[in-house]
Formats: C-alpha cells, structure tokens, sequence
C-alpha cells in the first residue's frame, strides 16, 4: 500500500523549499516513468493513487500505471518512484484525499514533452 501521506510531505517540503534544489533536480534526466507519467497527465494535470486488493496504480489523466491488467509489483515500485521524482522536481503538489495536481512548471514541462 502507498504510504500518501509520505507523498504529501514530499511535495509540500520540495516546492517550500527554495528555487535553488528544484532548479539542481531538474537538471536531471527523466526516466521512461516519469515522462510517461507527465505526457499523460498533460491534458488534465491530474494524478490519483488507487489501492484495491489487486494491488496499486497511479491514475495519470485517464491512464492507469502500471496498466491494470499488467499489475507486476516491480512496476508498480518504478511508476511511484517516478512520481516521487516528479515531486523533487517541483511538478506536483498535493490536492486533496489522493489526489494530486501538475503545479504550472508540471504543465509547461508535461505540454512540452506531449507536444501540445
């Protein structure tokens, strides 16, 4: 189970911090995840965690990650690590319950990367 709280903090306490360690993690490269993730969130900028007994998922827009009928635990560990990431780089920040929400650096980097 994803610990959302956890998540909550992370992204509070990173776009809290300063410009100086948002603008040093986004020098990075993206992995696959993330910018999966951000592409399809690009449109509609949310994310929102899912638990049942099959196990976890992440909601981009309206695609589930990993996809639903493919739930592999090791997915499943990559695609919140790429969210967690995307929250050190400042993109996401916290809504409400489970859900998230790109920030406007989120969007302006997700629209650039899904061309719209």
């Amino acid at each position: 189970m994803i610990d959302i709280p956890s998540l909550i903090v992370l992204c509070d306490a990173v776009l809290t911090s300063g410009n100086k360690a948002i603008e040093a993690y986004r020098k990075k490269k993206y992995s696959d995840a993330e910018k999966e993730l951000l592409i399809a969130a690009a449109s509609k900028g949310t994310f929102l965690f899912i638990s049942l007994d099959q196990g976890t998922w992440i909601r981009a827009g309206d695609q589930n990650f990993p996809a639903t009928e493919a739930v592999d635990p090791a997915l499943t560990a990559a695609y919140i690590e790429a969210f967690e990431h995307l929250c050190e780089r400042g993109y996401i920040k916290h809504d409400s319950g489970m859900l998230f929400k790109l920030t406007a650096a989120g969007f302006k980097e997700a629209r650039r990367l899904a061309h719209l």
